[in-house]
């Protein structure tokens, strides 16, 4: 089965001050990205804004990455959309510009039942030989994929990885009881990384990452060493920043942190918004804590 690593950043999609996709941009942002230990990007996903895109956006995007990093990183292309044919649609193109997988979300908007997801599935996977990860995501897409779907997932249609964005770690640890061992999953939430691994998970799909991709990655080194003591102290020191993260809606607090530490990367598109002034302060006061130590 083919390995995507264990960190994952749920890459961002810069924008210019027009909001068109900025491509050199995004290039230099993938180094970027690899350098700081992601083993693996996952492009047009929630934190990319994926509603706003294209699909010559997205064609552009998953070109660019390749073109970037080559092949030390996965690209993972998020194909997943509400409709199952335009799913389809998008999984093949991303599988012809030559993609290493794709996720799927769970169908949002129109709340399918646990029939309907794995059917979903089902259609999606006919379409492509790309390995599938599913994303589960309840607080966005209204339907939680139950635990009986997601072995289904597994033993029926053979998905490659889950990424467990579900914020309910007592669903996740029976996840991670049951499934471990035959599927790799990984946390969607940067503070749960942490209990993720402690419990079998593969990693995290990050979007801290984007600015403390080195912390992270020596954090999950430690707790696969069973340094748990140091794991345990890297997590605390990172906590607050993972937090203050997802107070405003996503992409907006990271999209501001990376603008000031990095690279400008644009504002998010409508309806996302720029963050506030007290929230852009207390991530900054964050992040500059963590890099002074």
């Amino acid at each position: 089965m083919k390995d995507f690593g264990k960190l994952l950043t749920a890459s961002i999609t810069p924008f210019d001050n027009n909001g068109v996709l900025n491509t050199d941009t995004f290039w230099r942002l993938c180094r970027k990205l690899v350098h700081d230990k992601s083993d693996g990007l996952v492009l047009t996903g929630t934190t990319g804004e994926s509603p706003n895109l294209t699909i010559k956006d997205r064609e552009i995007i998953y070109s660019t990455a390749i073109d970037s990093v080559g092949n030390k990183a996965n690209i993972i292309a998020g194909t997943g959309t509400y409709s199952t044919s335009e799913t389809v649609e998008i999984t093949k193109m991303a599988d012809s510009i030559g993609v290493d997988g794709i996720m799927i979300v769970t169908p949002y908007y129109s709340k399918p039942s646990q029939l309907g997801i794995l059917k979903h599935f089902e259609e999606v996977s006919k379409s492509t030989n790309l390995p599938i990860m599913a994303y589960n995501i309840p607080g966005r897409t209204s339907t939680l994929i139950e635990l009986e779907t997601l072995v289904s997932l597994v033993d029926d249609i053979g998905i490659h990885s889950i990424k467990d964005a579900v914020g309910n770690f007592e669903f996740s640890k029976k996840e991670l009881e049951t499934l471990k061992d035959r599927v790799d999953i990984y946390s969607g939430n940067d503070n749960e990384t942490i209990d993720f691994m402690k419990n079998g998970g593969k990693g995290v799909v990050s979007v801290a990452s984007h600015v403390v991709g080195n912390e992270i990655y020596e954090m999950m080194e430690l707790v696969k060493d069973n340094d748990i003591t140091k794991a345990d102290k890297i997590n605390e020191e990172l906590r607050d920043l993972f937090n203050a993260l997802f107070e405003e809606p996503s992409p907006g607090p990271i999209k501001k942190i990376l603008s000031e530490s990095w690279e400008d990367v644009g504002e998010p598109l409508l309806p996302i918004t720029d963050i506030s002034t007290d929230l852009a302060n207390k991530i900054r006061g964050f992040y500059k804590k963590i890099k002074e130590k």
